[in-house]
């Protein structure tokens, strides 16, 4: 079992996409910038803020809560082909923030993907974005928090940013199996995925979860997992992962006895109907004010991904020369150890077509973002034939995570572009 993950993982990584299966790939790689995405036949429900007024946005979803403290901002993922994101604003005392509520046909399996953005002095938030569903569906949120699902009526996982020990994201999930806490109350459940998955505020971030029914109804074959910024940093089903209960928390163990599922339903009535766009804040002095903003939310069937910015195309149009290459392309980096990047420059002495003042080598990460600039200067100053090395660091001098990077040579027209993987 171990060996099948460990390859399953390190073929998703290579192939450029995090999936869980062999073969799957994100339904976001055939639409650079999510352009045209909504007429995938896996899509069920997309929203990217683009509407002219809040109220034009308003009737899109099943119900609006605080819709006076919600405001469409220009401030967008640097991946966007828009030019607007939603923005929730609570404020202590007045109101609790506000939601969005979607209504959606029935799926045995659904996934989420959504872009967000938490203002960097925002405080702790209670309760944030779900999937799940009710039978019958309803129109409105009804999630009967401190109650155990019986099967047959609800069940529900909520994405939420947690502040013990830092930042970062976890499950809060309530299903027929779930365990209670010491004072024999069912809250929503913990999976502490570890490493744990960090949350940076005042920084956008790409966030999909999804959920898989147990089919039949009698089994615990369901699953759930969640990725950031296209890496996958939890994935729970039968058999998978190892672990332990302390209360109504699970914490991943080696050593420990395999999670036994999710028995979602135990009625094939009972599926996944609604996307809750939530932003709930509860705590602090009267008068604090919070924000977080939301963009490029996509629903899908299938496994959706970050938004490609189709950084991977090459252009030499016809001038021959240009070439790049990375080497080890699978790395851990280290203070003895990092990526070698050759490069040769097209001659374009021969080229009349073309005034290239400059040339740029620079890492990009899967979402498009500028993680370094090697290099970005005159072409008189650089040899035609060269190599550099990229040690697994930031421009900041950070170490970057493990994940998919692009390795881009830019002489105006002139484009290549290599991936890299960094493995820690």
């Amino acid at each position: 079992m171990v060996k099948k993950l460990l390859y399953l993982i390190i073929c998703s990584i290579f192939s450029g996409e995090i999936f869980l299966e062999a073969g799957q790939s994100g339904i976001a790689v055939k639409y650079p910038y999510d352009k045209r995405i909504k007429n995938d036949k896996a899509v069920v429900f997309t929203e990217d803020f683009e509407e002219a007024t809040l109220n034009d946005v308003a009737i899109r979803w099943n119900e609006v809560v605080n819709l006076e403290g919600m405001s469409l901002e220009s401030d967008v993922p640097s991946v966007s082909a828009g030019t607007q994101s939603l923005q929730m604003t609570s404020i202590i005392g007045q109101n609790t923030g506000g939601h969005l509520y979607k209504r959606l046909n029935g799926y045995d399996t659904l996934y989420a993907r959504f872009y967000v953005k938490f203002v960097p002095t925002c405080h702790t938030v209670h309760h944030f974005v779900w999937l799940g569903g009710h039978n019958p569906p309803t129109n409105w949120p009804w999630p009967r928090a401190g109650t155990r699902p019986v099967g047959n009526e609800r069940f529900s996982t909520g994405i939420e940013p947690f502040t013990r020990d830092g930042w970062h994201w976890d499950f809060y999930t309530y299903w027929m199996h779930m365990r209670t806490n010491p004072g024999t109350k069912y809250w929503g459940n913990y999976f502490n995925p570890e490493p744990p998955a960090s949350i940076t505020r005042g920084e956008w971030i790409c966030v999909e979860f999804m959920i898989k029914c147990n089919d039949p109804v009698t089994s615990y074959n369901g699953e759930q997992a969640f990725w950031v910024n296209g890496e996958l940093k939890q994935h729970l089903g039968e058999g998978f992962p190892n672990g332990y209960w302390v209360w109504d928390h699970f914490h991943p163990d080696p050593d420990s006895a395999p999670f036994e599922g999710f028995q979602w339903r135990t009625v094939e009535e009972l599926v996944v109907n609604y996307f809750w766009l939530e932003f709930y804040m509860t705590d602090g002095p009267n008068g604090q004010i919070d924000s977080v903003l939301f963009d490029d939310i996509v629903i899908a069937t299938e496994y959706i991904g970050p938004i490609e910015p189709k950084i991977e195309e090459d252009k030499d149009l016809h001038v021959t020369g240009c070439k790049l290459q990375v080497y080890p392309n699978i790395c851990r980096c280290t203070m003895h150890r990092a990526i070698t990047i050759s490069y040769q420059l097209p001659d374009l002495s021969k080229s009349v077509e073309f005034n290239v003042p400059t040339v740029s080598l620079k890492i990009y990460d899967l979402t498009g973002q500028l993680v370094k600039t090697l290099f970005d200067s005159e072409l008189s100053t650089l040899n035609s034939q060269l190599s550099v090395a990229w040690d697994g660091r930031d421009s900041k001098g950070k170490e970057v995570t493990s994940g998919i990077y692009f390795c881009q040579l830019k002489a105006e027209e002139f484009i290549k572009t290599k991936r890299c993987i960094i493995l820690k």
